[in-house]
């Protein structure tokens, strides 16, 4: 008979301190599992923002590698935003987005994140930037949510939420504040080891870019994007998403996403046909979705430059008003000439503020 690896596998092989270079890191925990159930992992750093996360409720046998990672870029991004946020993130990419922008309560912030692509939250890691409320509470149980997180609950909400695997943690502001996120910021060097022992040490991404006044001066077309498209093209911007992605973005909450594409316009026909198809999915179920979510009157936010007018002339069709990409490539004349044609507002940003994500 095969044993199963799950039940035989072994949870504490990993050493209980971490040495690299002169410093060294005690073990917080061992891992549910690594990437994938067959890889044991561990985390390190009880100095941490991960490693001083509270778990209030295990579910079954903690959290995964990807979990951590999913609870790290989840705080990453919200932690751009001074006002209620949430976000559900699904194998390290957000699948939906909120922040606050008028006076909401945090039940409607979290649906629209939630609604966003509703098939896609299934089985996601929330983090919401605030303390979680009994209404919030109840509208996360109508999906099946694999991690919880938030800086505190009120009185009963962990028992409302305490259903089935689902993992509930706590995770200190101070901490949540000190991750890295703008120049100037404290930060360390990014330390990747590859299987055959290769070690690639990088700076990490930190923006200079603060406020939507800030990217009024890279504005390039004759259409000028109004003060609401500038302030959805920075939430946009704010949105990490792995590799080559668009996001698109509406009244503070993603309309679309596309990302892992291996080309510009690959992303926006992605983006697109998901939007596409959850409208008639939620239409065929008669799903009441919490905001419109139609991409025409979205803003759409480029990690990579545009090497050709074909991304523009698609999201012209689309409705897009107005787009920010970093500046590149030798028919940047030509994309701009089509943003013009279409009046599409065009934030060109440098190009070294590229802002791609292959983690």
């Amino acid at each position: 008979m095969v044993k199963d690896p799950l039940r035989t596998k072994n949870f504490g092989n990993h050493p209980e301190y971490l040495f690299l270079g002169e410093d060294t890191y005690g073990k917080v925990s061992d891992l549910r599992y690594g990437t994938n159930p067959s890889q044991t992992a561990a985390l390190y750093n009880e100095n941490s923002f991960l490693g001083t996360l509270k778990e209030l409720r295990t579910g079954k046998e903690g959290c995964s590698q990807t979990n951590m990672e999913d609870i790290f870029w989840a705080a990453l991004i919200t932690g751009f935003f001074k006002k209620p946020s949430a976000i559900i993130m699904k194998h390290e990419n957000p699948c939906g987005f909120a922040t606050q922008y008028e006076l909401e309560p945090l039940h409607e912030i979290y649906k629209k994140a939630a609604d966003a692509d509703f098939r896609a939250a299934f089985g996601g890691v929330v983090l919401i930037n605030r303390q979680i409320d009994l209404e919030t509470a109840e509208f996360i149980n109508n999906f099946f949510t694999e991690v919880i997180v938030a800086p505190d609950y009120d009185e009963g909400v962990i028992e409302k939420l305490s259903k089935g695997t689902t993992r509930i943690i706590k995770y200190d502001d101070e901490m949540f504040k000190k991750i890295p996120r703008f120049v100037g910021d404290k930060s360390e060097s990014e330390i990747k080891k590859l299987p055959d022992g290769s070690v690639i040490v990088s700076d990490t991404l930190l923006t200079p870019i603060f406020t939507e006044q800030d990217l009024k001066q890279y504005i390039v077309s004759k259409k000028q994007p109004t003060d609401e498209e500038l302030r959805d093209l920075l939430t946009g911007y704010r949105i990490r998403l792995r590799s080559n992605s668009v996001r698109m973005i509406k009244n503070g909450y993603t309309t679309a996403l596309g990302t892992g594409q291996q080309d510009r316009v690959g992303c926006i026909e992605t983006a697109a046909f998901r939007n596409m198809g959850l409208e008639e999915l939620a239409k065929e179920n008669k799903r009441e979705r919490a905001a419109d979510y139609s991409i025409k009157g979205s803003v759409l936010i480029s990690d990579g430059f545009f090497p050709f007018s074909d991304s523009i002339e698609l999201a012209g069709k689309l409705g897009i008003t107005s787009v920010l990409a970093p500046h590149g490539g030798n028919n940047f004349n030509k994309v701009l000439k089509k943003a013009d044609e279409l009046r599409i507002g065009f934030v060109d940003i440098p190009g070294e503020l590229r802002f791609f994500e292959h983690h």
